[in-house]
């Protein structure tokens, strides 16, 4: 609200310097996902832990010369080129935001991490979770669970990791307690239609939705098996706010995704180290591209955003079982 002063002009009216720095933190706290501001401070604990540990100076701005020694040590540690990456460009956002030059954007630091890039290249051997695979481990949730409600819990989740093409991170949470307005929430999942036989579901956030603008997937009933799934955990679902997949005390689900999934593919006959949660989104691609979906409707399904879904369609690991 503005204030008149004597002489009858508009005049702002008085902030405390403490209360814009307050706002200034905020502002920029939200400019980052969670998710990013998480990775950035494990990264620069690694950092700090590295100069210790070499006898390097704990001086700020940082040295060319102590960034060129940390990627070379993650080299010989056996980091991957995407998490030395990921490693310094926590480092080049403190400089920047700091007001510092950026010690990051040189020559040389450039090249070392294409050197990275070109001789630490890993394969992706993760294999897709196929149709039938899924369908199996419905099958051997009752021998792994510690009951029925748990067994829907996890079939449902399992079933909509896959038709929905989703990450782990967007219907999971990263821990037990705490509010998270990302995740996939019981007012997010609703049947639509003249007969309520399409489920839509609406995805708050995602890797490439930073800014919250929300995507809505439809799954019709030609996958019944989808929505039978989901709707009888829903059913049974504590009536509760927050997050849709829940255990019946009311703790949202959490790592005891990757847990089960592993449990389960050993319970079928497979290997747990060639599957992780990201190949139930590797599986609807694939399965997708052998029906014949094209490559550029996949890319919508998915919400790629980028040429990188074809990473994701992977026939030649198809198992069938």
């Amino acid at each position: 609200m503005r204030t008149r002063s004597r002489r009858g002009r508009h005049t702002s009216p008085r902030i405390p310097l403490d209360t814009l720095k307050i706002e200034t933190q905020r502002l920029l706290q939200s400019s980052l996902a969670p998710s990013t501001w998480a990775s950035y401070r494990r990264s620069l604990d690694s950092f700090i832990e590295f100069r210790s540990q070499s006898n390097l100076q704990p001086v700020w701005p940082v040295s060319q010369y102590d960034i060129v020694a940390y990627i070379s040590y993650l080299s010989i540690t056996g980091w991957a080129p995407a998490s030395i990456n990921s490693h310094i460009s926590a480092l080049a956002f403190v400089h920047k935001v700091n007001g510092w030059k950026d010690p990051t954007d040189t020559f040389i630091i450039k090249k070392l991490k294409e050197g990275c890039r070109r001789l630490n290249t890993r394969a992706d051997t993760r294999l897709p979770i196929t149709p039938a695979i899924l369908m199996r481990l419905g099958q051997v949730l009752p021998s792994i669970c510690n009951s029925q409600f748990e067994v829907l819990l996890f079939k449902a989740a399992f079933v909509l990791a896959f038709f929905g093409f989703l990450r782990v991170s967007e219907f999971t949470c990263p821990k037990k307690c705490g509010d998270f307005p990302r995740v996939l929430s019981a007012q997010d999942i609703r049947l639509v239609g003249e007969r309520r036989e399409t489920l839509e579901i609406k995805i708050r956030y995602s890797k490439t939705d930073q800014k919250g603008e929300s995507e809505k997937l439809l799954i019709d009933n030609c996958v019944n098996m989808a929505i039978q799934a989901i709707m009888e955990f829903y059913a049974v679902r504590p009536s509760q706010q927050g997050p849709f997949f829940i255990h019946f005390g009311g703790d949202p689900l959490t790592f005891q995704f990757n847990h089960i999934l592993r449990q389960g593919i050993k319970a079928i006959g497979l290997s747990p180290r060639d599957f992780s949660s990201h190949s139930f989104r590797i599986g609807a691609a694939t399965t997708a591209f052998l029906c014949g979906i094209p490559e550029e409707r996949i890319k919508e399904m998915g919400r790629w955003k980028s040429s990188a879904v074809q990473l994701y369609i992977r026939p030649h690991h198809f198992l069938t079982l």
